[in-house]
């Protein structure tokens, strides 16, 4: 019995420390770009309101193309769920007033993407932020 309580230990410990370190999605730019927008600028071009941000001239969109981080993302900072969501872009693109988002199937991929194109902005699991991006907003 003591055996059995003990190997379960390393594996409740482990479940804590994972839920413990919990990130959040981060809305990262392109280290060139010259100001902070607010909370209100960065929300409008992720809803296809806009295309620009103060100090950064037209800018590029880049989304996960599904997943939690997504998930969270569109329900936490920009307030709508996935349907809303993607019900927005479809008549914005269809109407021929925005381009899609560019969709990246992995973080890796995006961060990659935002650190290598001048007025791109993304999101990101706050935890994969590092030099080569600049976090311009969180919730």
């Amino acid at each position: 019995m003591k055996l059995r309580l003990l190997a379960c230990i390393p594996v409740t410990a482990g479940l804590l420390i994972g839920t413990s370190a919990q990130a959040e999605p981060v809305v990262v730019a392109n280290p060139a770009l010259a100001a902070k927008p607010s909370v209100d600028e960065v929300k409008a071009v992720f809803l296809g309101q806009t295309n620009s941000l103060a100090g950064g001239g037209n800018v590029q969109v880049g989304m996960p193309k599904s997943g939690k981080l997504r998930e969270d993302f569109v329900l936490g900072y920009v307030g709508k769920n996935e349907k809303q969501y993607k019900a927005i872009w479809t008549q914005l693109i269809f109407t021929g007033r925005a381009q899609e988002p560019k969709q990246f199937d992995n973080e890796d991929e995006l961060k990659k993407w935002v650190a290598s194109t001048p007025n791109a902005v993304g999101i990101l699991d706050s935890t994969k932020v590092d030099a080569s991006v600049k976090v311009i907003g969180a919730k």
